[in-house]
């Protein structure tokens, strides 16, 4: 028999988790990962102390003693990644992956500057405005350039609107010199809200509305849809107005010249004065659309194991020789044929890597067989194992389903 020459385990080119049935079989169709992201996996016997009987002789010496052997009853398993992979956390420990395929949400519409000679300082000129739309994926590209002019011999602002899509957070607003706007602003998607309550000839400090369906920020500019006045008052919320809200508190740019009719909408709009120094270019491709899976997790639920059926952990290490790696079997496969009740360790989240350290407990599993694409050769009854092998079988990173059973 050949008997080949130990070899060092360093440098672990690849870790391969499959998630296991109840049973502790390589589940067909679930998830199996192959990653480069690990730092370091550690195996640590858990020990049960060993009796240690004695007996003592009448004159109280030890006449009979022994120890037995300390056990080890289980391993701990912890796995560290230097990435926080959302898709290898959710596999290991039960949470749910997030992703979004939503369609992007194109171009808000209606866009609409006005020009007002109070509450600015900008310059009698003609200004150019394009606005886009924006969700927690990104921004769309901005609507074409519609232009405003202050009048001669003035100073003023411009007011201006655009109707974002249902699923829009908000809009970003660019300007002033037409051809090269540049970012100014934000309006936030309020939806259109609808006054409950005429508003009457004054400077009102409330609005009545329908209960609101969307949040409005504080600081929140809106003007009144059919307000005749000449300008339109600006409204500007001096308080959070959560859902459900049904009396927005305001502070309003002048007094209200004639009474506003009920079941009118509040239109969200961003105000020019020229204070803004425009910066930032425009979007240039529209990136709101969801960008497929593993984008994030929730974490599974408080009190429960994740995932009780647990996973099987493979690290795959080169067999280093005198300083290289070997000719012959120049790897290492170790194998954990299953680790449950995998759980997130302490992580920070500082002016540092976010560390992903995943700890559960390794126990034998005699399901396991010769793992979940067939390419170990031996027993795998016990807590963990290692065998020399060749390059051939070590995976490439890769996040697919476990084939069936080889």
């Amino acid at each position: 028999m050949t008997v080949i020459n130990p070899t060092a385990s360093i440098f672990a080119v690849a870790t391969r988790i499959c998630a296991l049935d109840v049973e502790g079989y390589p589940d067909p169709g679930n998830a199996m990962y192959v990653t480069e992201q690990m730092m370091k996996t550690s195996l640590t016997p858990v020990m049960e102390t060993g009796d240690e009987p004695v007996v003592k002789n009448a004159a109280g010496n030890i006449a009979a003693w022994a120890k037995h052997a300390d056990m080890v009853k289980y391993g701990t398993i912890a796995l560290e990644l230097s990435i926080p992979d959302p898709a290898l956390e959710a596999l290991c420990t039960g949470a749910t992956l997030l992703g979004s395929s939503a369609a992007a949400l194109g171009e808000p519409s209606g866009l609409t500057v006005t020009p007002q000679i109070t509450g600015g300082e900008l310059a009698a000129s003609t200004y150019g405005y394009r606005v886009s739309q924006y969700n927690s994926f990104g921004e769309s590209k901005a609507l074409t350039d519609v232009s405003a002019a202050v009048a001669s011999g003035t100073t003023g602002a411009v007011v201006v609107y655009a109707k974002p899509v249902a699923g829009a957070l908000g809009l970003r607003v660019y300007g002033r010199t037409i051809g090269v706007e540049q970012f100014l602003g934000t309006i936030p998607n309020i939806g259109e809200p609808e006054t409950n309550a005429a508003i009457k000839a004054e400077t009102p400090t409330s609005i009545t509305c329908v209960a609101l369906t969307k949040s409005i920020p504080k600081g929140t500019k809106f003007v009144v849809e059919s307000d005749a006045d000449t300008p339109k008052v600006i409204f500007t919320t001096t308080a959070f107005c959560p859902v459900g809200v049904v009396t927005i508190p305001v502070e309003a740019s002048g007094a209200v010249g004639t009474e506003i009719a009920t079941k009118k909408k509040l239109l969200a709009v961003f105000v020019d004065t020229g204070a803004i120094t425009p910066s930032g270019n425009l979007p240039q491709e529209d990136q709101t659309a969801g960008a497929g899976e593993n984008l994030g997790v929730n974490a599974s639920e408080l009190g429960i194991v994740g995932n009780e059926n647990g996973v099987s952990i493979e690290v795959f290490a080169k067999a280093i020789e005198h300083g290289r790696q070997a000719n012959r079997l120049p790897f290492v496969h170790w194998i954990l044929p299953r680790v449950t009740g995998m759980h997130i360790q302490p992580r920070d989240l500082t002016n540092a890597n976010t560390a992903t350290i995943l700890e559960g407990q390794a126990g034998e599993n005699p399901n396991w067989g010769t793992g979940p694409v067939g390419d170990w050769p031996s027993a795998s009854t016990r807590w963990y194992g290692r065998l020399r092998c060749g390059r051939a079988i070590v995976p490439k990173a890769s996040f697919e389903n476990t084939p069936a059973t080889v």
